[in-house]
């Protein structure tokens, strides 16, 4: 009995680790084939999300940069969009001056009117054209309207002077309103008419009108400050408001200005009213530097800006040479 029980024990000692090496071996073999049919699976998914995502954004580093190219390519066609259309408005500008110029040589102007905006014939007969100076798609003509406010009533359909003339009071409002409250401070009951005399040429009427205005209000303004009109037409023509601004005149730059401030002419009238041997006597009196400068045609210039005959002054100072008749 006790020879079988010692074989019995034997034959466990003896098949034991065999049992638990089958047993670790069938749990790797499961291990290994969960890990190929699965974990090797998620992780090619994973390799391909990742690679899909490295492509996406790649993708987008490359748009991005296109928008970046594309935005600087839009500031560069603005820019010559602006430079183009400055050249343009120039040549409108001497377009106008020289049909003033043959409308005055055929006999057209033969009383000898000047043609700036103070001479009460700017856009009649031999006047220089101001609304091709301005273009009638330009609505910031118009005191109370500016950029912003222009962009909102071309949005809205109002596209140029007729159309701005014609519209209501009411239709402009509505426009406004619809803007938010920032333009609630916009007042456009005296836009139609200020349009409208523009659209029909009346000039002198429409800066008469503006004087009376403040920020397009009537009975707020003051006549001795130029109409808004004024400022632009004056500003295309490329001259300045400034009254004690004596560069205005051709053939006088910053030190001879200099000089005849220091020596009392201090604005255009005081150098419309100066006799001829005050101003030699100033160049003269300033050294041989001076002695080119002709003063010949200065008091003539300093009166027509002075009287705000701003287009005689480009028609008479394109017919100059370094302020030389």
């Amino acid at each position: 009995m006790s020879n079988i029980l010692l074989l019995d024990a034997g034959c466990c000692a003896w098949m034991c680790p065999w049992w638990l090496l089958w047993t670790l071996g069938a749990f790797l073999l499961g291990a290994l084939l969960h890990w190929l049919l699965f974990c090797r699976k998620k992780q090619q998914i994973i390799d391909e999300l990742t690679a899909e995502r490295d492509g996406l954004h790649a993708q987008l580093t490359n748009a991005e940069k296109d928008l970046a190219s594309l935005k600087y390519q839009l500031d560069e066609a603005n820019k010559e969009n602006s430079r183009l259309r400055a050249a343009l408005n120039s040549c409108e500008a001497d377009k106008s001056i020289l049909a003033s110029k043959l409308a005055a040589a055929e006999g057209d102007d033969g009383d000898g009117t000047g043609l700036g905006i103070a001479s009460g014939t700017p856009g009649d007969g031999g006047g220089v054209d101001f609304a091709a100076l301005l273009g009638n798609e330009n609505l910031q003509i118009v005191e109370g309207v500016g950029p912003k406010i222009e962009g909102l009533l071309k949005d809205g359909g109002i596209g140029n002077w007729a159309a701005f003339g014609a519209a209501s009071v009411d239709r402009l409002q509505e426009i406004l309103d619809a803007a938010g409250s920032r333009y609630k401070l916009a007042n456009p009951k005296t836009w139609p008419q200020q349009a409208k005399l523009a659209d029909e040429g009346k000039w002198d009427e429409l800066i008469e009108y503006q004087k009376f205005l403040d920020a397009g209000v009537e009975t707020k303004g003051d006549f001795d400050t130029p109409a808004k009109v004024e400022k632009m037409i004056v500003k295309i023509l490329g001259f300045s408001l400034n009254e004690n601004d004596l560069k205005v005149v051709e053939g006088i730059g910053p030190k001879v200005e200099g000089l005849l401030k220091d020596a009392g002419v201090k604005n255009w009238s005081d150098l419309a009213n100066a006799s001829m041997d005050v101003l030699k006597g100033v160049l003269e009196a300033a050294g041989s530097r001076y002695r080119l400068a002709d003063p010949t045609t200065w008091p003539k210039q300093a009166g027509m800006a002075a009287a705000g005959d701003w287009a005689g002054l480009k028609a008479y100072q394109d017919a100059l040479d370094g302020g030389r008749a």
